[in-house]
């Protein structure tokens, strides 16, 4: 299924994507941030979605998605495009899983997860927004599975995220010298 050209053609799938997950499909491939060419990448991909911070999405050359986000965090997130988006839809605040002590032991991992799921629900019932229906809406339109328990989803992120190569950026500062992330957004 070619997620990326579904929610390019349905402005309303498009617009449920961005509220649920903070995500807005490019309508093109663009070229990943470079920071005025002083930014570099180690696996080449090309940015198809952003997030409202200005953090870019990247299909990268392996069909794997990295992340780059606006405060220097670089790394993959995803095996496939269908993985992102099962893991957007049912994650829809990844950032706030990003606490690698939680992903030891399952049990420890799924009280984490519905702890998160539970505040940013209860955040947009704030803001008059249905999160539960949300997803559930944006499940069934994108064809994946809206899951109850999102352990194995978040195991599957927490491996990808830890595999080599290791999607890497670096900066280069206008003396020549490098800065380099690990690769790893645990690791921010």
């Amino acid at each position: 299924m070619d997620f990326i050209k579904m929610l390019r053609e349905d402005e309303d799938l498009s617009d449920l994507l961005c509220d649920v997950c903070d995500i807005e499909i490019l309508p093109e491939f663009k070229t990943p941030q470079d920071e005025d060419e002083h930014l570099t990448y180690n696996i080449a991909g090309q940015t198809f979605a952003k997030a409202g911070s200005g953090s870019e999405y990247i299909l990268l050359e392996d069909g794997s998605i990295g992340f780059w986000g606006s405060e220097g965090e670089c790394g993959r997130i995803a095996d496939s495009l269908k993985d992102f988006f099962e893991f957007m839809g049912n994650c829809p605040y990844w950032l706030d899983y990003l606490e690698e002590g939680e992903y030891q032991d399952r049990e420890s991992l799924g009280e984490f997860a519905k702890e998160v799921f539970e505040e940013h629900a209860e955040n947009a019932k704030d803001m008059e927004f249905d999160l539960p229906e949300a997803q559930q809406e944006l499940a069934d339109r994108l064809g994946i599975e809206k899951k109850a328990d999102v352990v194995d989803i978040l195991m599957r992120f927490y491996h990808c995220t830890k595999r080599e190569p290791r999607f890497i950026s670096t900066y280069t500062e206008n003396d020549g010298s490098k800065h380099s992330g690990t690769g790893s957004l645990f690791d921010r």
